[in-house]
């Protein structure tokens, strides 16, 4: 009788619990940004020392800088949408916002804030070139930001 209770209740557990997903796949994680391209000089830079960040997950995308072990950079936050189609793979970038930690966000209305994330716009479309697991490359005509899955 025992054995029959604990199968009933794992079956109700089981039923009563559902899986959500973000839909992101393979963009949802931690990416660190490796190396930029300037597309009209072909010149690259690498980026690790920076230690910028992306991060992706739900319809949030955070950026920032992990300055140390103890300190990080502004955090800031963008909604996003992806198209991950075989004709088309974009990822754009919009409503950005400081995170304040102790105060309601600030939007930002100020690109020169983003620049040092890659970012030139307030509302950027970036073409994804490449996109796995490991590995990410987006272009946005000007710049192509390289990454990787940290």
């Amino acid at each position: 009788m025992k054995k029959l209770l604990y199968i009933l209740f794992a079956c109700v557990l089981m039923v009563s619990c559902e899986l959500e997903t973000s839909g992101n796949d393979e963009l949802d994680g931690f990416w660190q940004w490796t190396a930029v391209d300037t597309l009209e000089t072909e010149v690259t830079k690498d980026m690790r020392e920076s230690k910028i960040f992306w991060a992706v997950q739900g319809k949030l995308l955070e950026v920032r800088q992990q300055i140390d072990q103890e300190r990080q950079g502004d955090c800031i936050f963008f909604r996003f949408e992806w198209k991950n189609e075989w004709n088309e793979k974009t990822l754009r970038l919009y409503s950005p916002c400081r995170d304040e930690r102790h105060a309601p966000d600030e939007p930002i209305e100020d690109v020169e804030l983003l620049k040092p994330y890659g970012i030139y716009h307030l509302e950027e479309t970036f073409l994804i070139e490449a996109l796995d697991y490991d590995d990410m490359v987006l272009s946005n005509g000007v710049l192509r930001l390289h990454f990787r899955k940290y």
